[in-house]
Order: C-alpha cells, then sequence, then structure tokens
C-alpha cells in the first residue's frame, strides 16, 4: 500500500495493516459480487417467471379461442342440420298437405259422378270433369268457374251444370250436348265438345248419340 510507506511504522504493523486492507476490500468486493449475483439471479427467476405466466396466458387465449371456433362451428353445424330438417318436415307436410286436398276433391267428385250416373266408365269420366271445378279454400269444398276462380256455387249446383253439359254421360238423361264441358258458340250455341281421349272412353252407342246430336271431337 503507498500510502503506508510515509508512515512511520514498524514493517510488521505496516504489512498487518495492508493484509487487513487486503482482506476487507476482497471482502467488500465478494460481498458486492454476491450480492449483484443474488440480485441478478432474482431479476432472471423474476424474468422466468413472467415468461412462464405470459406463456400461460397466451395458451389459454390460444385454447379459448380454439373451444369457441369449435362452439361456433358446432352451433353452425346444428342450426344447419335442424334447418334442412325443419325443410325436409314442412316439405312432406305440404306434401301430404295436397294430397289431402286432392283426395278430398277426387272424393267429392267421385260422390257426385255416382249420383249421376250408375255406369263405372261413365262415372269416371264424370269424375274429371267435375273435379276439374272443384279446389279447397280454407279447408272447405268450393266450386271454380272455367278460369279456376272460386264461386258461390254449390255442390248442387255443379251437379246441375254437369247434367247440362254431358247429358249422354248422365243416367236417364234426354237433354241435347255432349262432350269435354266446352260449348263451341255461335248460332250452335248448345253444341258441345269433348276430347279424343274422353269419346274413346265412351261405348260404342254412346258415341253415336254423341255425333248423332251434333257433338263434335276435339284433339287432346
Amino acid at each position: 500500500m503507498e500510502f503506508l510507506k510515509d508512515l512511520e511504522l514498524d514493517d510488521e504493523i505496516k504489512g498487518k495493516i495492508s493484509s487487513g486492507v487486503e482482506d476487507y476490500v476482497k471482502t467488500q468486493i465478494e460481498t458486492t459480487v454476491s450480492g449483484l449475483k443474488a440480485k441478478n439471479d432474482e431479476l432472471l427467476a423474476e424474468k422466468k417467471k413472467v415468461q412462464a405466466e405470459r406463456e400461460a396466458a397466451e395458451e389459454r387465449a390460444r385454447k379459448e379461442a380454439e373451444e369457441k371456433a369449435k362452439a361456433n362451428n358446432d352451433y353452425k353445424h346444428l342450426f344447419e342440420s335442424q334447418q334442412a330438417e325443419a325443410d325436409r318436415l314442412k316439405k312432406q307436410l305440404d306434401e301430404l298437405n295436397g294430397n289431402i286436398k286432392q283426395q278430398t276433391i277426387f272424393g267429392t267428385a267421385a260422390k257426385i259422378a255416382a249420383g249421376l250416373t250408375k255406369d263405372t266408365a261413365r262415372a269416371k269420366l264424370l269424375e274429371q270433369q267435375i273435379s276439374q271445378r272443384l279446389t279447397i279454400v280454407d279447408d272447405n269444398i268450393r266450386v271454380v268457374d272455367d278460369s279456376g276462380n272460386a264461386t258461390v256455387s254449390t255442390l248442387d249446383d255443379l251437379a246441375n251444370k254437369i247434367k247440362t253439359d254431358f247429358p249422354f254421360l248422365v243416367d236417364g238423361s234426354q237433354a241435347n250436348g255432349g262432350g269435354a264441358a266446352r260449348s263451341s258458340g255461335g248460332a250452335d250455341g248448345g253444341r258441345k265438345e269433348i276430347s279424343r281421349s274422353d269419346f274413346e272412353a265412351l261405348a260404342q252407342g254412346q258415341r253415336a248419340q254423341f255425333i248423332k246430336e251434333g257433338g263434335k271431337v276435339i284433339d287432346d
């Protein structure tokens, strides 16, 4: 130690002082270094803790996002599946309602036709004509006109109209006429027309009667 050279001290004392100072300095340096190392280790541990917490938070957020996406996807599939099932059931219901309406119309037409003739073949022809003049409105049978518009006519009115338009298909009728329910107009307004398929379905005698009465056969 340079400062000891100027002191009038015994060399042994100087040596002890120098050694003591060096030991003190060494101890202070070691303490400082040890403190810095401990602080550094503490900071590293804190950094690792923060890093681990951040990674854990990111992992939770990722899992939550995946679960949310999966839930949304599952909900979408469930909704689409339920919608498809609802559409399918609605289609079936509409078809069923349509079939019920048709069966109601055909059943009513068959009942009216059976009251007009006992002949099975003629009854089938009458059913075709009658069913075209019927519809369902608010779950009730209604009579329609030639354009398909609902009228105030009753089923009895329709039966009487059929008797007039198709006398050759009605039992016991002697009225002139015939055909598929269309008047040819003009001076021969009473003359009727019938489709070829309906005409060919008639018995031979009925065909002859229809032609004799001035009826006209038209192509389908």
